[in-house]
This record gives structure tokens, sequence and C-alpha cells, in this order.
């Protein structure tokens, strides 16, 4: 082994010496590699991981090279088999670097020979779901991830192929491929658009035409790919998406679920740059905005889940997009919370210099456990396009998160969700987003695309726990339109006791002002933390005004009179995602001035009480209307609509009790909020007063317009006073 090291010591030196370029130089660096084969054997997690490689490296010779002509949709034979082969390469790159047998090595070439045999006689590929669609695969999106692992397996056995042997395969493929992603065709010349587009697809793009330039010590590549086509860096390129897809605070326009794609080329390009371009800093460009970009994404999550914001799938902390993410991060910023992130959720690490570094740290002790927090993430390049806003509850025997949403619309897979809540308690999703409508790579469900649902139903406005103005999705459900404007945050604060965010939405619907406020508090006399939703509607004409409170659970009981619909069914409307919605029953409360619909999830109950009136309509919801292929979940939802010209929903979101079938134990199945009481409400003020079945009473007092001051209001016969936006009696 003493050897070995001081053979590549000199390899190295002598490299320099004639100022060659060294090999590899992405992920993997020639220090690296001695350091990694040195400690062979020392680290139990480490070996795993390179063992796992090792396996599916040798795994691949059992069966012949194939390389099909493209034919298929996500999922399909063609499709993964493509992408079977970009990680047999990847695999096999690393393992001739980690092992030094040349079979690793030919076994890229070959592969990489096939491809450049069929690539010169592809078209655009047959399966035309895409603006920008691929030759291997049906969209560049999936060229750009598939040059991204051939580039590290490239890079990992260039020293091992013939000099002419890389020109050739430069020239009459790897160059073409670039071409292609960089340009397209004269037929089609979106691909230019995608590779300078501020957006995941653009970064993927950027990547992979840059980490392909480093390795081929093609400087025309790099500075495209870090500059954009023009290499000015105004229109395009990896630093401009870094300037802008980001906000200050590491937020990502799209939401978690896309950060968690975007930082994966983001954090391995990355890595690639500050081997290559030192002199870049990359790591701390903006104020180490990728090290907020990661603590965003530990941040944004529920029991290592992302928080599904816009077009989301399940997703957690252990995908691999994060295993690249934390590692590099980790080596790069040494957050000793990443080790832990690592160490709970992944236990596994990327077999590089960064990995290496990660696994070695953990096994030294220097991890410390991730704490969550509550914050206002903000979105926007300059943070000034609304934000997310998350409480926590601080009481360790809760595991309990609220979301606020507003923000910016999120490009091509924002929603029409303005001012939308999301609740998580007891290690499930309460009141959940809908995220998107996607069989992910299953091609019976519509190649494993984004099914038709996606656009009629989970990116409308009813699809989430949000007001929907007379059946209309905000700004007419147009992303034109919506993408000129945002949501405000009004106010934010975060305390031990109780914790608040407000914000605003002007745009969304012509004539209609909204605010939402939602405060988060521990009321002593509670079993678990309430919640009062204060959701404000002002308009000079009347309008219909729909707030749904989507909830995964089953109904239990309800305070006011219903009617089911026993044999049939009707839909709570016919357009803008209201025909996939079933209303299964409805009611009206002409006997209490609060309505309250408790249901069970998990082993808790949850009852959502709200100030309503006799003309108040409740209605109990199941989705699945109109949807023959069954794209959308059976969710269930309790709407309450009220038509008016000014409107306050005023509810509280109470989690109690407990339903244990081990001991066959309920207890406290009951709401403890008696009354929901709107004392005051104009455009100055609002004041809420919660009455509780125990006889305490809460009043909660907000100034809807003024921010800072005094603040002082009568109201039946008491006055109240308060400095600030927001008080609590």
């Amino acid at each position: 082994m003493k050897k070995l090291l001081l053979t590549l010591t000199t390899l190295v030196v002598a490299t320099l010496a004639f100022g060659q370029k060294q090999h590899p130089c992405l992920l993997l660096t020639p220090e690296g590699v001695a350091e990694i084969r040195a400690a062979l054997g020392t680290n139990v997690g480490f070996d795993a991981s390179v063992a796992e490689v090792l396996t599916e490296a040798d795994r691949s010779f059992e069966e012949p090279i194939v390389v099909p002509v493209p034919k298929d949709g996500g999922g399909g034979y063609t499709h993964e088999k493509h992408k079977d082969n970009y990680y047999v390469m990847y695999y096999c790159g690393i393992a001739y670097q980690l092992t030094g047998k040349e079979e690793y090595a030919q076994k890229v070439v070959d592969i990489l020979d096939a491809y450049a045999a069929l690539y010169p006689s592809l078209d655009f590929h047959p399966v035309t779901l895409s603006k920008t669609p691929g030759r291997i695969f049906w969209q560049t999106l999936n060229e750009c991830v598939w040059l991204v692992h051939t580039s590290i397996a490239y890079d990992c056995v260039y020293d091992y192929i013939a000099p002419e042997k890389r020109e050739q395969l430069e020239r009459d493929f790897f160059r073409p491929y670039a071409d292609f992603v960089m340009n397209g065709t004269k037929e089609n010349p979106a691909n230019n658009k995608t590779f300078n587009l501020i957006h995941n697809h653009g970064t993927w793009a950027a990547a992979s035409v840059g980490m392909l330039g480093m390795v081929m010590g093609e400087e025309e590549y790099i500075q495209q790919a870090l500059y954009g086509s023009d290499k000015t860096g105004k229109n395009g390129g990896f630093m401009m998406q870094l300037d802008n897809l980001l906000s200050p605070d590491g937020y990502y326009t799209e939401g978690a679920y896309y950060l968690r794609y975007a930082i994966w080329p983001m954090m391995l390009f990355a890595q690639c740059i500050e081997h290559n371009k030192p002199e870049v800093k990359i790591f701390a460009h903006r104020d180490a905005i990728l090290s907020k970009a990661v603590e965003a994404l530990m941040q944004l999550n529920y029991n290592g889940v992302f928080m599904k914001f816009n077009d989301a799938l399940t997703k957690q902390l252990d995908c691999q997009e994060l295993l690249f993410a934390v590692d590099i991060a980790y080596n790069a910023y040494k957050n000793p919370m990443l080790l832990d992130v690592a160490q709970r959720y992944q236990n596994k690490f990327i077999p590089c210099d960064a990995g290496y570094a990660v696994a070695r740290d953990i096994a030294a002790g220097k991890a410390e456990p991730i704490k969550l927090y509550s914050a206002m993430w903000r979105d926007g390049a300059d943070g000034s396009q609304g934000g997310i806003g998350v409480i926590r509850s601080v009481r360790p025997d809760v595991n309990s998160a609220l979301t606020l949403k507003a923000t910016s619309h999120g490009l091509s897979h924002g929603h029409y969700d303005k001012l939308v809540i999301s609740y998580y308690d007891n290690d499930n999703v309460v009141l959940p987003d809908y995220g998107a409508s996607r069989f992910l790579n299953i091609e019976a469900k519509y190649k494993g695309h984004y099914t038709r649902e996606n656009k009629s139903f989970a990116m409308q406005t009813i699809a989430h726990s949000t007001v929907t103005v007379d059946g209309k999705s905000h700004f007419d459900g147009k992303i034109k339109e919506s993408s000129k404007h945002h949501s405000d945050v009004y106010y934010f604060e975060s305390g031990d006791q109780r914790s608040i965010i407000s914000a605003k939405e002007n745009a969304a619907v012509k004539g209609v002002k909204m605010h939402r406020t939602v405060i988060y508090d521990d009321v002593e006399w509670l079993q678990y933390p309430l919640i009062v939703d204060v959701f404000r509607l002002e308009s000079d004409t009347e309008h219909t005004y729909d707030l749904p409170f989507w909830y995964n659970g089953h109904m239990v009981s309800l305070n006011f009179p219903y009617t089911k619909a026993l044999t049939t069914m009707s839909t709570l409307g016919d357009k803008n995602g209201y025909q996939h919605i079933w209303v299964e029953a409805e009611g009206r409360n002409e006997q209490s001035s609060t309505s309250c619909y408790t249901f069970l999830e998990g082993d808790r109950f949850y009852s959502i009480s709200t100030a309503t009136t006799p003309t108040t309509e409740m209605k109990m919801l199941r989705l699945g209307a109109n949807d023959p292929d069954f794209n959308l979940r059976p969710d269930g939802g309790y709407l309450l609509r009220q038509k008016a010209t000014n409107h306050t929903f005023a509810s509280t979101i109470e989690s109690h009790g407990v339903y244990n079938l081990q001991v066959e134990k309920t207890a406290n199945a009951k709401s403890s909020v008696k009354d929901v009481v709107v004392v005051v409400d104009n455009a100055d003020y609002t004041i809420v007063r919660v009455d509780f079945v125990g006889g305490q009473s809460r009043t909660y007092c907000l100034a809807n317009r003024n921010p800072e001051g005094d603040h002082k209001v009568k109201a039946g016969g008491k006055t109240y006073k308060w400095n600030g936006v927001w008080a609590v009696e």
C-alpha cells in the first residue's frame, strides 16, 4: 500500500511539472484516490459504499452491452436501459480508479463505442411529449443527466484510453452530443433556450456541458456552461442560475421537491468547478448560497420527507440527489449537522473525495443532531417575492409543523395556490398539499409524465387549502399573469409559546384582497397546541368564497345536520378543478354560530371549528370525479362556502385525544373549542375570541394595516390595547 501511495504521489508531481491536466478531475482527484485506497478496510460505512459500487460494476459483466434504438418514454424498456448504461459506466469508471483493474475501464470504453456508433443515426425521440425532445431520451433533460454521469465515467478512464481513441470519441460523439444539448438542431433550436434557461433544466444542461468540457480540456464549453452561450454571464449560465434561482435564504422558487432535484447538478458542478477552477471560489459565491440551499432542504422536511409545494412527489432526505449534495456540502462547509443527515437518513456515501470525508468525520464522532426551527424562507433572487413560513413546535413531546405559502408562482412547476396552508402532526401529514398528479416512470400512467389531471386539478386553486373565489382559480389559471406577481409576507414571528405567520395577496383575484394569518398557540389548558386561522377577504362586490380543508383521515363527527349522498353524487362544479370533486354530503348550521368538523388520522383526533352563519354552506368532498384513468387520489375535504362582499373565515384547528386499538382506548375525542367569535373585523383590525368548553377563553388581536405602534379598539363594552401587529389575551 505504501508503494502504491508513493507511485500515485510521484504521478501527481510529474503531471504538475509538465503542466498537463490531471485525471480524474471531477468528483475524484488523484490525491483523493490515493487517500481512499489507503483507507479501504478502516471505515465500515465507506467500505460498504465502495463494495456496492464494485458489486454493481461486476454485475454489468453478466450481460452483454445493449444500446437500443430509443423508443419508450419514462419507465419504458429503452428509457430504463439507457439509464442503466450510464450508471454502469459511472460505477465501472469509479471501480477502475479505486482498484486499477483495466476490465472496468474497458467496459466504459466498449459502451461509449456502442453509443458512438448509434448516435449519428438518431433523429428526435419518437415520444413527442416535450418541446425540447432529446435523441436518446424523450426530453433533453434526461440527455443532460446521462451526460453528467457519463462525463464522470469518461474522466475516470481518460488516461486509460489511447489519445487517438479519445480524439475519435470526442469528434464523432461527445462534441455532437454537447452541441445538441446547447443548440438543438435547425429543425428545433429550442435547446439553446433550455441551455440558457433559469430553471432546473438549464442547470442540468450547464453542468453536463461544463463537466464534459473539464474532462476534455475544452475551455469554450466551460465558459459557456458558467456564463451562458454568449459567455457574458447576463443571458444564462450556471453563475446566473445560482444568482436567480435561489433566494438569499437558499429557498428555490419551485419548492423543496424541485430544490432537491436542482441541488444535484448544482453541487456536482460546483465540486467540479472547485477542482478545476478554484479561482471562481464557487462555494463562497453569493455569501455561500449553496450552503444555504442545502440548509433549506434540511429544514423544509417533516420526518425526513420534503414538504410539498407545487409539482411535488414524495421524496426523502435519503434520495440519491441529497446523497451527493450532503457529502459535497459537508466537505466544502463542514456543517456537522450534515453528518447527522448522512448518518441518520442516508447511511451511505458517494465514492469520492467528499464522500470519504463525510464517512471519516462521522467515524470520528463529529456529527451533531439536526436542529429544526421555525423560519420564514424568502422567495425571489433578492428575497422580495414573498416566502414560505414554517412554524414548528418547540415542545419535545409534540412533533408538528405548520406552513403558509405566500410566494411567487414557481416557474413552470408552480400552482395557483396563494396563501395555502399545510399541517403536519404526530408523524402524519394532516392537512396535505396535493402536490403533483404523476406516476414517475410508470409507463402505463401517461408514460410516467404528468397526467392530464395535473393541470385540470392539482395545479388549480380548489385543490389546495386556500380560498377559491367564484369557482375560478387564482389568476384564472394563467401562468403568464401569475408569474408577474407574488404574495407579500406581512409579518412573521416565532416564540416558545406561540408563533405567527401573516401574508397578503391582492392580485390573484381581480377586485378581491386576501389576508391570511395563522397563529400557533401552545394554550396551557389544551393537550396540544392550537392553530388559529384567520382568512380575510375584502371586495366591493359580492362573491362566492370557497375555503376547503383537504385532510388525511376519516370523518368522525359534525355539530350540524347534513344530508349524505347515498346513491348518487354530483360534482362541485364543471371546471377549474371543481369537475373532479364529488360532493358527498352538505349541510348548514342554524343551531350554533360555530361549526365543528372532527376527523381521525392515525391515533389522534383533529377538529376544525369555524365561525359560521345560517347562510354558510358546509360540504364534505371526495376527490375522483371525471377521472377515467384513476389518476387522482380519493382524498377527502371539508369545504366552507360563503356568499358575501367582505368576509372573514375565522377557524381553529385543534389536535386532541387518543385512539389506541392495542388497548382499545379512546379518550378526548371531542373538541375543546366551544365557540369561535369574530369580535371585530374591519380594514384596520380583526379580533377573534375562542371560547373553550372548560370556561376559559383566548382573544387574538390583529392589526391588519399598521404593523407598528400602539392600537386601541373598543368593542362589546371592552377596550383592547396592544402594541405591534398582534396580541393574545
